[in-house]
């Protein structure tokens, strides 16, 4: 049975509250403390973290929505439909590029996803020149595709690739490296496409390797003396990783829109963020590192804000790629359609067994745009969540758009005639206590390692013992904790020194 539909609450999600209390202080100290590490920082950064403190918020305004049969009525709010920042409008990305790519960008042939990292001594090179990351793209896919048509014999034959840049590691640290979503073989213009054997990838490594330090050379980012000694590296830290399993099938659609979903991911997760308004700390959980050897990372409101903001592609950049026979050209012509599928070539020849016979395959995907194909906020939500947000929930009927609020006046008048304008100012209380990443149970914070590593210079570091009363009431409306009390201290003269927060 489907379930009703809930509009979200975006002021109840900690990304929400931590930014909203951490980006004040962010500006008031960008220039000393993140200026360094992220450059000047950009309009188009600032209004991409404003509009994401007014998505899904009524106040900011909302298209109004009527049941035609009964007259119930649903206000629905905007979104701001950012990337890479908003984890609710990102994910919707997600979802419709996905499928665009495994329904309409990928043929029926088997799929694999190849990892290509560089040394960490490289990778500061990128830090504030992204335009640079294009050396990253070309390199590999040039790798990908030399490799296997030396392995194949194959030197007219293309590869079809899709590839995505992260910057992003655990805990949010700058480790630039690419996701490509490739088909496990070539295509060749005689309508075949010819799958490669299972094989050592050290060989590719070496390639990539020389091919990205020469790009690097040809760009004077590295000098010619820094160039041989990288490469008479015995570890190079240059590594390629393809999963280690088994390609995804032909005909798996599935499979295919799992890997796109992976290479467009959000950098952070918001099931792995703790938000404590009381000491105005961020407890980002993730794997267990090998350095610090815990599974979490303490931040303060705006260091976690930096962190995430280093992570924003600038404006107008491509972090999505298309090459070889999935490239945008290639698909906008006619194309050749793999007509059959040829096996890898065996190195041992079978004992008994005839070789396998050749597939036919279904015809190429459509040719289609990604605007064309791309599900609408009701498909989305349905598939997510299982609810109809269209669907009125007395009549069981469908609701009609009637007209969009932007005015403040208006907007206030109709958010207090429902009774939401109490409710989209008071927030609920946080969350309960952090969840498991792997089994999803709750679980207590391990305070006495989150006391280890709060700076001592933290104030009001009692919190971890505090009991919580719901009863307190909260000054600013956002933090649910415990009401804070001044310090006072007799001073011996009949007066008392009280340190107020202030």
């Amino acid at each position: 049975m489907p379930s009703v539909y809930q509009p979200r609450r975006p002021r109840a999600s900690p990304l929400w509250q931590l930014v909203h209390h951490g980006w004040d202080d962010f500006l008031a100290r960008y220039e000393t403390r993140h200026r360094k590490a992220l450059g000047p920082l950009h309009p188009a950064a600032t209004a991409t973290v404003q509009s994401f403190l007014r998505c899904g918020d009524l106040a900011a305004g909302f298209t109004r929505l009527q049941c035609p049969d009964c007259g119930h009525e649903r206000l629905l709010a905007f979104t701001c439909k950012g990337r890479h920042f908003c984890p609710s409008c990102h994910q919707r990305r997600v979802r419709s590029t996905s499928d665009w790519i495994a329904d309409a960008v990928c043929h029926e042939v088997p799929h694999r996803q190849f990892v290509f990292t560089i040394p960490r001594v490289l990778r500061g090179i990128f830090r504030k020149r992204r335009k640079l990351l294009t050396l990253l793209f070309h390199t590999a896919t040039t790798t990908l595709q030399e490799g296997f048509r030396t392995r194949l014999g194959l030197p007219h034959g293309r590869i079809g690739a899709i590839a995505a840049v992260h910057t992003f590691g655990d805990y949010l640290i700058f480790h630039p490296h690419l996701h490509i979503l490739a088909a496990d073989g070539l295509f060749t213009p005689d309508g075949r496409f010819h799958c490669m054997p299972a094989e050592d990838l050290a060989p590719a490594i070496e390639l990539f390797r020389h091919h990205f330090l020469h790009a690097l050379r040809d760009a004077r980012l590295i000098s010619p003396r820094k160039l041989a000694d990288l490469l008479a590296w015995k570890h190079s830290g240059f590594h390629i990783h393809d999963g280690g399993e088994k390609p995804v099938a032909a005909h798996d659609n599935a499979g295919r829109k799992r890997l796109a979903e992976y290479l467009l991911r959000h950098p952070f997760s918001l099931q792995k963020i703790t938000w404590n308004p009381a000491t105005k700390t961020v407890i980002y959980r993730s794997k267990r590192h090998y350095n610090t050897k815990r599974n979490f990372e303490i931040f303060k409101a705006p260091d976690f804000i930096a962190a995430a903001l280093l992570h924003l592609p600038p404006k107008g950049q491509q972090t999505v790629r298309y090459y070889g026979l999935y490239s945008n050209k290639t698909r906008g012509l006619t194309s050749p359609v793999p007509e059959r599928l040829i096996p890898p070539p065996k190195t041992v020849p079978p004992p008994e067994p005839p070789p396998p016979a050749e597939i036919l395959l279904i015809p190429a995907p459509p040719n289609c745009r990604a605007r064309d194909m791309r599900p609408l906020w009701r498909d989305l939500i349905l598939r997510v969540w299982g609810g109809d947000p269209l669907e009125c929930p007395c009549c069981k009927g469908t609701m009609k758009p009637v007209r969009t609020f932007i005015r403040p006046e208006q907007i206030e008048f109709f958010l207090r005639l429902h009774g939401l304008w109490e409710g989209i100012i008071h927030l609920p209380r946080p969350p309960p206590p952090p969840f498991d990443i792997e089994t999803m149970e709750p679980i207590e914070p391990p305070w006495q390692a989150v006391k280890e590593w709060i700076p001592d210079d933290e104030p009001d570091l009692d919190w971890f013992n505090r009991p919580r009363n719901p009863s307190e009431s909260d000054p600013d409306c956002f933090d649910q904790s415990q009401a804070w009390t001044p310090e006072e201290i007799p001073l011996g003269d009949g007066r008392i020194l009280v340190l107020d927060d202030t």
